[in-house]
C-alpha cells in the first residue's frame, strides 16, 4: 500500500512539473495544474470584471492596450457590470504582496492577487500564454505563482554614460514581462550624476529632467516595478566635492566628517526620495572609497541608516569597508550587495546578522570597461545554469574566490539578486543585457527551480515573440546575414520595416514607419520608411511607428556591422566552442571574415582548463598556415595552441603562442609542414594582460 501511494504521489509530482515546464512561460511558475482539458477560445471582446482599487485600473488599461497589439487588434478589452465576464478580476488579500492565481477554465480566466506587483505578475503570465500560443484559444489550468525571493533586481549605471527616458521606458516593460522585481539606477558617480537636484543644481548632466524622472516612477509603479536610487558616497563622489566644496569639502575624508556635508548628502537623499517615493530601499553606494579610513566609512554608513530609518525606508550599500566592531560596527540592518566577497566576505554578512543580495561578477556583472574598449560578461547560458544564491565567485582568477568561490548556508539573510550593468552605453544596452536578463529572471524567481536549458530556449523563444509582438509595433528584417543574433552581415544587407502586428483601426489612422540609421531615436521628423534600403557599412537601425506626431509603444534597433571578408578555408565554415558564448559575442564571430579588433568572441572561463574553439573545414584539404587575430590593446595577448586533425578524434599541435611576446601584436601567422586537416582547433587560455584573464577573446580565425 505504501509504494503504490508513493508510486502515486511520484507520478503526481511528475505530471505537475511537466504541466508546468510545457506551458510557455518565463519564469517557470512555482506551480501548474492541468485543467479539465478544454480549452479557452478567446472573443473578440473580452470582457472584464476588476475591484475598483487604486493603481489596478490603470494596469489594466496597459495590459489591455499591449493585448490588443499583440493580437493586431483581435482580441480587446471591455470593461462590464455583467454576469460572467470573460476576465475576473479579484483582490485576495490574504496572498503575498508579488503572489498570484490565474485560473483558466472553458469560459473564463479568473485572476487573483493582493497587490499591483501580484497583478502584474499575473498579466505578463497572461500575455506570454496568449502570445505564445499563436492561436485564439488557451489551454485550461490553474497556477499558483509567487516568487521564492523578494528582491530580483536589475542596476543601470547611469553615473558613467546617460541612458534615455525612452530607454529605461524599455527596460522596466521587459522587467514587469519577466517578473524583474526593481531596477536600481546607480545616478551619481566621478563622471555625471543625472539626478537634477534643486539644491545643488551644478552637479547635474543636463540630460533626464525632474519631470521626466516623475514621469518614470509613475510609469514603473504602474507596471509593478520598483525604481530604487543610488546615491554614491564616499565613494565616487567627485563631482560632489568639485562643484561644491564649500558643501561636501575636498576629499572624501572631509566629506565623512563634516557635518555640513552630512546635511547635504541629506538633501539629496531627501530630494531622491520624493520622486521615487514607492521604493522602500535606498542605495547610498558605500564602496571604493579609496584613501577614507574605514572608521569612517562605517560612521557615514551608520549616520545615513539612521536618517534613512527615519524617512521610513531601507538602506542599501555595496560590499565595501570590514564590518568593524564595538559602536562602530556597520548597523546589521543595513542590506549589503556583495560582489567582489573580498574586503566583507559573504559568509561573513550573514554571520555578522545582514541580509544579503549576491551581485557577485560571476555570473551576473555586465561590464562594458573603461576606456570602453573591452567588455566582460557571461553568457545567458552559463548565468542560467550557475547562478547560485549561496555561491559568491568573482571572474579575476588573481582574486581568491575565483578558484574557492564562497559558499553561504542557506538561510532567509539572503534575500535575492541584482545583475548590474556597469559602464554600458546606450547603443550596446538591450544587445547585451536583455538576453541576461531573461535566465536571470527564471533563476531569480526560483533558484531551486529545475535547470533544463533547451526547455528554457524553449519557453523563451515562445515568449519573445509574445514580448516583441506587445512592445515592438516595426519588425527590422535583414538579408545576407552571418551571424543573426550579433548583427553581423556580409559586405551588404538590405533592410526591410514592417508593421506586422498593427491593427487595421491603425492603419486606417494613417500609421507610418520613420527611422534613423545612425542610432539616434527617431523622432516625427525623421526619414519616412518607403521601401526597403540597403547598408553597406556599420549602422544601428532604429524604427518607431507614428500616428501624426505621436509614436507607438517602442522603437526596434538592431546593431548591424559589416564583414568584408579575406578568401580563406575557413570562412564561414562551422565553428564550436567547449565552453558557452552569447550576443554579440558569439563563437560564429572567429569565421565570419570581419577582423576589427572589437568584433571578438567572449569565452569564459579559459582557466584554468584552457577553451577548445574547433573549426570543421567541411572535407579534407591540405593547409599549411593558420593566422590568428586576437583582441589586443595595452599589451595584452591571447595564450593559446593549435590543434590539427581529420577525424575530429585525435588532434595534433602544429604551433602556439604560450608566452607575451615583445611586441604582442595582431594578427600572427603559424606556418608549419603541409598537412592533410579537416578539423583546426585553437585550444586557448584567454586574453592575458588586460583587465580578467579569465575572458578569451578572439577574434578571427584564418586557414590557408
Amino acid at each position: 500500500m505504501l509504494v503504490r501511494c508513493l508510486l502515486a504521489y511520484l507520478l503526481l509530482a511528475s505530471t505537475a512539473f511537466i504541466a508546468a515546464a510545457e506551458v510557455s512561460i518565463v519564469p517557470l511558475p512555482t506551480k501548474v495544474e492541468p485543467g479539465d482539458g478544454v480549452n479557452l477560445i478567446l472573443p473578440s471582446m473580452i470582457t472584464v470584471e476588476s475591484p475598483p482599487i487604486s493603481g489596478w485600473s490603470d494596469h489594466l488599461e496597459i495590459f489591455g492596450e499591449h493585448l490588443e497589439r499583440m493580437t493586431a487588434g483581435k482580441h480587446q478589452l471591455q470593461t462590464s457590470d455583467a454576469n460572467n465576464p470573460v476576465l475576473l478580476i479579484s483582490h485576495t488579500p490574504n496572498l503575498s504582496p508579488e503572489a498570484y492565481t490565474l485560473s483558466i477554465t472553458q469560459k473564463q480566466i479568473q485572476i487573483e492577487a493582493s497587490s499591483i506587483k501580484g497583478f502584474a505578475h499575473s498579466t505578463a503570465t497572461l500575455l506570454q500564454l496568449i502570445g505564445g500560443s499563436r492561436s485564439d484559444t488557451i489551454p485550461s489550468m490553474r497556477i499558483e505563482d509567487a516568487p521564492k525571493l523578494s528582491y530580483r533586481n536589475f542596476m543601470i549605471d547611469m553615473g558613467r554614460n546617460p541612458h534615455s527616458p525612452a530607454l529605461l521606458k524599455e527596460a522596466i516593460d521587459l522587467l514587469w514581462f519577466y517578473k524583474i522585481d526593481s531596477v536600481q539606477l546607480h545616478l551619481t558617480d566621478d563622471q555625471r550624476i543625472a539626478f537634477p537636484s534643486t539644491a545643488f543644481p551644478k552637479l547635474w548632466d543636463g540630460k533626464i529632467t525632474l519631470p521626466e524622472f516623475k514621469e518614470l516612477e509613475r510609469y514603473a509603479v504602474q507596471r509593478g516595478v520598483t525604481i530604487i536610487p543610488e546615491l554614491e558616497v564616499p565613494g565616487h563622489s567627485e563631482l560632489l566635492r568639485r562643484n561644491y566644496p564649500e558643501v561636501f569639502g575636498k576629499t572624501g575624508t572631509d566629506l565623512t566628517k563634516s557635518p555640513k556635508a552630512i546635511e547635504g548628502i541629506k538633501t539629496l537623499l531627501d530630494e531622491m526620495i520624493a520622486v521615487f517615493s514607492s521604493s522602500p530601499y535606498i542605495h547610498i553606494g558605500g564602496d571604493e572609497a579609496f584613501g577614507v579610513p574605514e572608521n569612517l566609512q562605517r560612521d557615514l554608513i551608520n549616520q545615513l541608516h539612521a536618517y534613512l530609518k527615519t524617512r521610513g525606508k531601507e538602506t542599501l550599500v555595496w560590499e565595501g569597508p570590514a564590518p568593524g566592531s564595538g559602536d562602530n560596527r556597520v548597523h546589521p540592518e543595513v542590506i549589503h550587495l556583495n560582489w567582489r566577497t573580498i574586503n566583507y566576505p559573504a559568509d561573513q554578512m550573514v554571520k555578522n546578522g545582514h541580509r544579503v543580495i549576491n551581485a557577485s561578477w560571476d555570473p551576473l556583472y555586465l561590464v562594458d570597461h573603461y576606456p570602453r574598449t573591452n567588455f566582460t560578461m557571461t553568457s545567458p547560458q552559463h548565468i542560467y545554469e550557475t547562478m547560485s544564491l549561496t555561491k559568491f565567485k568573482h571572474v579575476n582568477p588573481q582574486i581568491q574566490t575565483y578558484a574557492n568561490p564562497i559558499e553561504v548556508d542557506s538561510t532567509d539573510k539572503l534575500i535575492g539578486f541584482c545583475m548590474p550593468w556597469w559602464e554600458g552605453r546606450e547603443e550596446n544596452f538591450v544587445q547585451q543585457t536583455f538576453p541576461r536578463l531573461i535566465p536571470f529572471a527564471e533563476v531569480a524567481w526560483n533558484p531551486d527551480t529545475k535547470r533544463d536549458y533547451q526547455n528554457f530556449q524553449q519557453r523563451t523563444s515562445q515568449t519573445e515573440l509574445a514580448r516583441i509582438a506587445a512592445f515592438y509595433p516595426v519588425s527590422i528584417e535583414t538579408t545576407r546575414m552571418l551571424v543573426p543574433d550579433d548583427g553581423i552581415f556580409d559586405r551588404s544587407t538590405q533592410v526591410t520595416l514592417q508593421l506586422p502586428n498593427v491593427s487595421a483601426a491603425f492603419s486606417q489612422s494613417g500609421v507610418e514607419i520613420r527611422y534613423t540609421t545612425d542610432g539616434s531615436e527617431p523622432t516625427k521628423d525623421s526619414t519616412v520608411y518607403q521601401q526597403p534600403f540597403t547598408r553597406t557599412d556599420n549602422a544601428t537601425v532604429r524604427a518607431t511607428a507614428f500616428i501624426g506626431d505621436s509614436s507607438i509603444g517602442h522603437g526596434s534597433r538592431q546593431n548591424l556591422t559589416m564583414v568584408d571578408s579575406q578568401a580563406n578555408l575557413a570562412l564561414h565554415k562551422p565553428v564550436t566552442s567547449s565552453t558557452t558564448s552569447g550576443s554579440p559575442f558569439s563563437v560564429e564571430r572567429i569565421t565570419d571574415g570581419g577582423t576589427n579588433n572589437l568584433g571578438f568572441y567572449l569565452g569564459y572561463p579559459a582557466d584554468p582548463e584552457p577553451i577548445l574553439l574547433t573549426i570543421d573545414l567541411e572535407d579534407v584539404q591540405t593547409i599549411e598556415r593558420v593566422k590568428v587575430f586576437a583582441y589586443s590593446i595595452a599589451g595584452s595577448f591571447e595564450k593559446y595552441s593549435i590543434e590539427t586533425s581529420v577525424n575530429g578524434a585525435d588532434f595534433e599541435q602544429v604551433a602556439s603562442r604560450m608566452e607575451k611576446p615583445a611586441d604582442p601584436t595582431s594578427p600572427v601567422e603559424h606556418r608549419f609542414t603541409a598537412r592533410q586537416v579537416r578539423y583546426v582547433r585553437i585550444r586557448t587560455h584567454g586574453n592575458k594582460g588586460y583587465v580578467f584573464d579569465s575572458f578569451s577573446k578572439i577574434v578571427e580565425v584564418q586557414v590557408f
